[in-house]
Parts: C-alpha cells; sequence; structure tokens
C-alpha cells in the first residue's frame, strides 16, 4: 500500500494525529518474535520493533510550512513522552507548525539500536519530505529537535545523512535525509568523543541546550559540539544555562528558564532564514 494512501487512512477525526508506519513491511534489521510493545501512563514506550511516525498537523490556513521531527530520549531503551512529542505539540501545532514525533526502534529488542534507530531517523525525514505537499509542509523548511538520547540520535543522522538515490525504483529512497536544522536538548554523548561526529559545511544549522549541571549529559559535550561547527563555519547556537540539571528543558517539569527553549528556538529558526552561518555564542 502506498505510504500517502496510507497516511489518509490513519488520519483521526476531530484533530486526531496521523499514525503511520515507516516502512512498508518490515524494516531492515527487523526483530522478529519481539515481546509487545508496551506504552505507559506518560506516553513513553518500550520495546519498539515497529518505529513509526505520529503526525500533528495544524489547519492548513494556518500552517507556516515550518515542520519539526521531535525525536524524545530515553537511553535508546524506550522513547519517552511520544504522546504529547516532548510537549512540542501543546506548543507548536497552534501556531502552525507540523509537529511529527518520531518512534524509532529501542534495545531490547533491537541488537544494533544505534544503526536501527539511525535507519529510522533517516527514514522519517524522507517520508515527511515525501508528504511535504500533502501536509503543507515546505520541504526546505523540516527541521528535527531531539532530547537526551533523541538529541545523540538528531546529531548523529546531521552528520552521517545522504541525499538520496535519484535511481531509485521507490520515490520515498529518491529523498534526501538531510535535516535543515537541528536542535538539541541535553545532548547525550552515550560514551562517543565529538569526532564520531564530524561536522562539515554541509552539517545542517545547529541549537544547542544544555545546563551546566547536567550528570546525564555533561555541557562539555554540548560545548565540542559547538566548537566544532565553529571550526566548520556553520551556524550554531549554544545556549547554557547554570542549573536544571537532566530536565532542564523538559516542558512540564520545571517553569525555570529552560522551559523557554521553544521560544528561544523559534527565533533562532526565523534568523538562520535571512542570516549567513556564523560561529556559536553562549547566552
Amino acid at each position: 500500500m502506498a505510504l500517502g494512501l496510507m497516511a489518509a487512512m490513519c488520519s483521526g477525526l476531530h484533530g486526531e494525529p496521523l499514525r503511520l508506519p515507516l516502512w512498508e513491511g518490515a524494516p531492515p534489521g527487523f526483530s522478529a518474535n519481539a515481546v509487545p510493545e508496551n506504552i505507559d501512563a506518560a506516553g513513553t514506550v518500550s520495546n519498539v520493533s515497529v518505529p513509526s511516525l505520529e503526525v500533528h498537523l495544524p489547519p492548513r490556513a494556518a500552517a507556516t510550512g515550518l515542520a519539526l521531527i521531535a525525536c524524545p530520549g530515553g537511553s535508546y531503551s524506550r522513547v519517552g513522552l511520544v504522546t504529547s512529542g516532548m510537549g512540542m505539540v501543546d506548543y507548536f501545532v497552534p501556531k502552525g507548525v507540523a509537529i511529527i514525533v518520531l518512534k524509532y526502534r529501542t534495545r531490547p529488542p533491537s541488537t544494533a539500536v544505534e544503526v536501527d534507530a539511525l535507519a529510522d531517523a533517516k527514514r522519517a525525514v524522507r517520508l515527511v519530505r515525501l508528504h511535504a505537499a500533502e501536509w503543507a509542509v515546505n520541504p526546505a523548511r523540516i527541521g528535527m529537535v531531539g532530547g537526551s538520547a533523541g538529541a545523540h540520535l538528531v546529531l548523529n543522522l546531521a552528520t552521517h545523512w545522504d541525499r538520496g538515490d535519484p535511481r531509485a525504483p521507490t520515490p520515498i529512497d529518491r529523498q534526501s535525509c538531510r535535516p535543515d536544522f537541528i536542535g538539541l536538548l541535553c545532548p547525550w554523548p552515550n560514551g562517543q568523543p565529538v569526532g564520531d561526529f564530524p561536522v562539515t559545511r554541509e552539517t545542517p544549522a545547529a541549537f544547542v541546550a544544555s545546563a551546566r549541571d547536567d550528570r546525564v549529559a555533561p555541557s562539555a559535550f554540548a560545548e565540542a559540539i559547538a566548537a566544532a561547527y565553529a571550526q566548520a563555519g556553520v551556524n550554531c547556537r549554544l545556549w547554557l544555562l547554570a542549573k536544571g540539571g537532566h530536565t532542564a528543558f523538559k516542558l512540564g517539569a520545571n517553569r525555570g528558564e529552560g522551559s523557554r527553549w521553544p521560544e528561544r528556538l523559534s527565533t533562532w529558526i526565523e534568523a538562520i532564514d535571512i542570516k549567513a552561518p556564523a560561529a556559536p555564542s553562549v547566552r
């Protein structure tokens, strides 16, 4: 079944999101005989073997053309806050921004979760770009925002994307999987040095937010990302908070300065549409 038709069939009533699988048939590296997925009351999903998208679209007349793919965290063992898209749905959709929540594969059942999750992230961007006209999205304004392990996944994609295969038999595989910009909230290194994420002149611009007292995702990693961007001459806005820990930017968890990240991200997105790449600034 074509993905466009599938999306239409999955469309609910009264503003319900579109829910569609990322892959037609089993995804690459599929874990057969996996235990069923589990989702708790907070919208955190574990045991993900069949990745999917949850697409929240504003009314077409109000759409700005901007789309943000949300990649929640969870140490690659779960995907947190899927139903709210890290709180992004309630904030951005009323402002005309499409929010597409990626439920990527987890460990378990995956035995190569970084590889599988990266394949899911690439597929997500291709899918949004393929459906851009249908969803009133500008194919040149598709961003990806992740928190913690989701930020690791976003950074991995931003530094390992491809342009698609123009000779591919299916339209989706002809699409580029490069996000047009990225947002990294409390980026978690997953035990890797920043050198594993090669930033070049073609790497998407980045908004990076971290708290200096974060013991899970040290701010030194965020600073190293910004330094790599500066070295490559690519736009990067680094926002460091003195306090807030690993939940500094979790919407609904606090009312501190970090809860204003959607406003700062929105301002930065509008600025990079008209400004040339610049060295990162710490604020």
